[in-house]
């Protein structure tokens, strides 16, 4: 699902706006509409693991998952 995300370009320091789809991947790759720059955001440190109880019989086996929870403007890193 595709949602309008705020970032913080590494280069110029600019906050920008795109409307990104968020996958399974580890890295996302962002260009700045301001300097050009290309970022790396890395989604590893806002993946959070997310737990869902289902009641029922047996013994209320949780379903795992993950989601993402970021900041209002999310950071960029320069690429290697």
């Amino acid at each position: 699902m595709k949602k309008r995300r705020t970032f913080k370009c590494w280069n110029c320091h600019r906050p920008y706006s795109l409307f990104q789809e968020i996958t399974n991947q580890q890295v996302l790759i962002v260009p700045c509409p301001f300097c050009n720059a290309e970022a790396v955001v890395k989604l590893e440190p806002y993946k959070k693991e997310k737990k869902s109880i289902v009641r029922g019989e047996g013994d209320g086996e949780a379903s795992l998952g993950y989601e993402y929870q970021f900041p209002d403007v999310i950071p960029t890193q320069k690429p290697e």
